[in-house]
């Protein structure tokens, strides 16, 4: 039988709040859509090699992006229609947007840095098939 005789706990305690900037990634109501026609005006940058995919550098001056207003620099990409992107090679994500033959093309964002997104605290495989496969996002135009 163990007996704690110091006034310290026997085992370290345990963090029991996120981080101060964290957002949850499996948390619906942090991602957006919206359906732009091209010439888009994103200007899309690869994530770092640890956790790939892709997100928003900027938005061009005057372009359908800036226009709709509702896509932000930072803004991971998650899918395009009903394909997931999230986490793929630069060249693969943007080609699903170049590929697209509709009208207007449906971008859903992860409205948060690509580490709460691919990181140990990141969104399953599994929650974010089901997420892009339910379309659970509302388009904003």
């Amino acid at each position: 039988m163990y007996t704690n005789t110091s006034s310290t706990p026997p085992f370290p305690p345990y963090a029991t709040t996120a981080p101060s900037d964290f957002i949850d990634s499996m948390d619906e109501t942090n991602y957006i859509s919206v359906n732009l026609p091209k010439p888009m005006g994103i200007v899309f940058e690869e994530n770092d090699s640890e956790f790939g995919g892709i997100f928003v550098l900027e938005i061009n001056e005057g372009s359908n992006a800036e226009s709709e207003g509702s896509v932000r620099p930072g803004d991971q990409l998650v899918a395009v229609g009903t394909k997931k992107v999230s986490g793929l090679a630069f060249e693969e994500a943007l080609g699903a947007i170049i590929e697209s033959s509709e009208e207007k093309t449906k971008l859903v964002f992860f409205r948060g840095p690509s580490k709460f997104l691919y990181g140990p605290a990141g969104a399953s495989a599994e929650w974010l098939d089901e997420f892009v496969g339910a379309a659970k996002v509302e388009s904003t135009a």
